[in-house]
């Protein structure tokens, strides 16, 4: 049945689209050009994190590539994308973590997507890097979407709109890492973290897929 759909719909760059041969979901052209054997960007400190890292720049096909993921139900992307997580987290972030949890998303936006993007990358990511992976927090209302919002409108955005959804013994003393699909200011991923503080966190580090790059929007240290 594998080799038949593989016939019917031949795999494709996740980023460029072309057929691909024997690489896997990235094609050769593709891994030159912007990823593997460079230093991911932005490895850096928050107001409640102790370090994020991404492993690409959210520009050009690599946008396309994660709001793909997120938005038109390319799930099989979640993959390719944590192994470059997985390279920045061994490359750029250099922490060893107890457990791996992900930014939650809110009841009505997991019923129409049927799932969260983050999670499916956390989960791929607790594989690749052989560490448990745990559900923490739960958004407890809805937010504005965060594109367009200053950096103070961003924080404002989120404060208040997580909590802890596991004990709190499973969060005290741990050192955590939170996934996610996009870091911008860091806003969304400062207050999982100051959560996860709160509740006894011993250090919270966040890996994303891609990382804007600083612009006059967000050049505000979160």
């Amino acid at each position: 049945m594998h080799k038949l759909l593989e016939l019917l719909f031949p795999p494709k760059c996740m980023l460029c689209g072309q057929l691909l041969g024997d690489e896997k979901e990235i094609c050769g052209q593709c891994r030159k050009k912007i990823l593997l054997n460079t230093a991911p960007p932005r490895a850096e400190k928050g107001a409640f994190f102790d370090k994020a890292a991404a492993g690409l720049w959210y520009e050009t096909d690599v946008r396309r590539a994660v709001q793909g993921l997120k938005y038109r139900e390319k799930q099989h992307y979640a993959r390719p994308l944590a192994r470059v997580m997985a390279y920045a987290y061994t490359h750029k972030l250099q922490e060893d973590v107890d457990v791996i949890t992900f930014v939650p998303t809110n009841r009505a936006t997991l019923r129409e997507r049927g799932y969260n993007q983050a999670e499916l990358l956390a989960r791929e990511l607790s594989e690749m890097l052989n560490k448990p992976c745990q559900p923490m927090l739960e958004k407890t209302r809805e937010t504005k979407p965060m594109h367009g919002l200053r950096p103070e409108a961003r924080r404002a955005n989120v404060l208040g709109a997580y909590r802890l959804c596991c004990e709190a013994s499973q969060v005290s003393g741990k050192r955590i890492l939170v996934a996610d699909d996009i870091l911008t200011t860091g806003a969304t991923l400062s207050e999982c973290s100051r959560m996860l503080k709160m509740a006894g966190a011993d250090k919270v580090f966040c890996i994303c897929a891609a990382a804007a790059r600083k612009t006059s929007e967000n050049l505000e240290k979160y």
